[in-house]
């Protein structure tokens, strides 16, 4: 009875087989995308430098589960302590859960490929950690904070923060898995770049996408 069984799929791996085909069973990992996750927004603006004032403290994301982990208003902040969290955001500022930041196996790399072209992750010895990698500002970051540096711009003129198109986080989670993301806004709602309202649309919230890989494989599409 097993062996009448096996027959069928037998028959169809060889009729694959004889076509040319090539049988693959893995599905293709699906995109999230996460809407306006605070990280510190604004309390006020410091009024000698015009500076913007949070509360300093980051909200955690975990990649893992699509769910934030900490928020940057929750008083008790030992879950920032632990590896259920692979993002932590605050401000333009990206940690990841690693090196310094964290006692994750966290690391990342931007890459200059838009995120469709991202289908597989890079091997880890291009993988910056915090607190080991120099950026060109000096800071010691896996994702480089600063204007053109990491994933942004910032137009002194206007003070928009806009994310530079064509660049893709690649990030290895805090348990040695792989993901990959696109910010596509820093401001509430996630207005387009010419039709933000200071007042409509706060600055400080991330709206991204992101391909997770469960399987630990580098496979990102």
């Amino acid at each position: 009875m097993r062996i009448l069984a096996l027959l069928p799929s037998l028959t169809f791996l060889l009729a694959a087989c004889d076509s040319g085909e090539l049988v693959n069973d893995t599905p293709p990992v699906e995109a999230v995308v996460i809407k306006d996750l605070p990280a510190d927004p604004l309390i006020t603006r410091d009024p000698q430098t015009g500076r913007p004032i949070g509360t300093g403290r980051y909200t955690f994301f975990s990649l893992r589960t699509g769910e934030i982990v900490l928020r940057y208003d929750d008083p008790d902040r030992s879950d920032s302590a632990s590896t259920a969290w692979d993002l932590a955001f605050q401000g333009t500022n990206i940690l990841i859960n690693g090196g310094t930041s964290g006692p994750g196996q966290g690391g990342a790399v931007v890459l200059e490929v838009p995120f469709d072209e991202v289908t597989e992750a890079p091997a880890d010895d291009q993988f910056r950690v915090d607190g080991e990698d120099a950026c060109p500002n000096g800071v010691q970051r896996a994702i480089c904070p600063g204007s053109g540096n990491g994933w942004y711009n910032y137009d002194p003129a206007t003070h928009i923060v806009t994310p530079i198109p064509g660049r893709t986080i690649v990030v290895r989670t805090a348990d040695g898995r792989y993901a990959k993301m696109r910010i596509l806004s820093y401001y509430k709602g996630a207005p387009d770049p010419g039709a933000i309202d200071r007042e409509a649309n706060p600055a400080r919230y991330y709206t991204f996408e992101y391909v997770f890989q469960p399987d630990g494989s580098r496979r990102l599409q």
